[in-house]
């Protein structure tokens, strides 16, 4: 999707596209947040503390429910089967 095609979306600074393209890879360490509590579910995230990046937003595949710039989901750069990017900023 062309970065202005959807301008009602640009946050107050004018940053366009913060969600829906692609999710974007951080470069910070996928690790837990101040007073983490395990999920039921043993192996959905603590496994991958430290040896994961951080990736945020959602993609084009992404369902509806679930698109928000803060979500934050997690993998290996290596990884080439997820719909990843980066952004760049110039001022």
């Amino acid at each position: 999707m062309d970065v202005a095609a959807f301008p009602e979306g640009d946050s107050a600074f004018g940053v366009r596209q913060m969600i829906e393209n692609t999710w974007e890879w951080c470069s910070d360490t996928f690790r837990p947040y101040p007073g983490f509590v395990r999920d039921p579910y043993k192996d959905y995230s603590e496994p991958w503390f430290g040896d994961h990046k951080v990736m945020r937003g959602g993609c084009w595949a992404t369902r509806d429910r679930m698109l928000r710039n803060t979500w934050r989901n997690f993998a290996t750069p290596d990884r080439r089967d997820i719909f990843a990017g980066f952004r760049t900023c110039a001022l």
